[in-house]
């Protein structure tokens, strides 16, 4: 089964991640229904997806994504449901098991997790075979996907999770054995670790460490940077994953990131996080240059 461009996609859960897929899927003319639990959360998806887009592209996002504040109208007529809440098992696998008993079995569904291995939301699913996870990155900037089923996944649903990727114009990566965090989520999951730590014992400057970053690969932000786009409750809760996979101490995420979380320094979401926003530092003229 092909990707129908005129049927409408579920996505449940419109965050940062999930507003940018909605994004993604409304651009390319596929039709949206936004469902978040959390009252207007939905709406405000709405309209950051109309900030993102060019004034060309606004008609065409706004046509296509409808906001649902009830979940069974939301999931009426669509070709897939796809999950983007909290990186946490318990809430994942709730939600997925009350969208599926709302759907037709031929009805795909998917994960936006980051490192949730797909076995046990497949299994909530209630359909193994037309399960998949989809990671994405940010799909203003990266057209990266990583794409993970498990043993029950059947080629078919592969396929039609390649061609709806390919459809929203990314590039889907198959990771060919499931594993926690995919292929690239864990050499990112490695730098980000030895980032945290360096900054928890002393050993170098959030701006620093992204000025290294940025002076080696040239690009527009550093790992904190990107740590603030992500999100960094987010980033703590695909940690604390790895942690409660682990036991390893040095697996939990830093004190200080709890601290920030706590006084609500979330990174973009909130304007503050390692950098001010909307005008971080590292945009700044000069701030590379400058590190005094």
């Amino acid at each position: 089964m092909s990707i129908e461009s005129g049927r409408p996609v579920l996505i449940i859960g419109t965050g940062v991640m999930g507003s940018l897929v909605a994004w993604a899927c409304a651009r390319s003319g596929i039709p949206v229904h936004a469902f978040d639990a959390e009252a207007g959360r939905a709406q405000a998806a709405l309209d950051e997806c109309l900030g993102w887009s060019p004034e060309d592209e606004q008609r065409i996002v706004k046509t296509n994504f409808q906001v649902f504040d009830n979940l069974e109208q939301a999931s009426s007529g669509v070709q897939l449901a796809f999950e983007n809440t909290y990186e946490d098992l318990a809430v994942k696998t709730e939600i997925l098991g009350r969208v599926a008993r709302l759907l037709p079995p031929d009805v795909f569904m998917g994960s936006n997790a980051s490192s949730l291995p797909c076995s046990p939301l497949a299994e909530a699913s209630g359909r193994p075979d037309r399960f998949f996870n989809l990671n994405f990155t940010d799909p203003r900037i990266s057209r990266l996907v990583e794409l993970m089923g498990c043993p029950a996944t059947s080629p078919e649903t592969i396929v039609f999770a390649k061609q709806w990727a390919r459809h929203l114009g990314m590039i889907p990566l198959h990771v060919t054995r499931e594993q926690m965090g995919y292929s690239f989520n864990r050499i990112w999951r490695v730098i980000k670790n030895e980032v945290l730590r360096q900054i928890a014992e002393g050993y170098a400057t959030p701006e620093n460490i992204d000025r290294a970053w940025m002076l080696s690969f040239g690009t527009d932000s550093g790992p904190c940077g990107m740590m603030d786009s992500i999100s960094l409750p987010t980033v703590k809760k695909v940690e604390q994953q790895y942690y409660l996979d682990s036991g390893d101490e040095g697996d939990k995420p830093p004190e200080f990131l709890t601290r920030m979380i706590n006084q609500g320094s979330w990174g973009v979401a909130s304007g503050q996080g390692f950098y001010q926003y909307p005008n971080p530092a590292y945009r700044q003229p000069g701030w590379l240059e400058d590190p005094d």
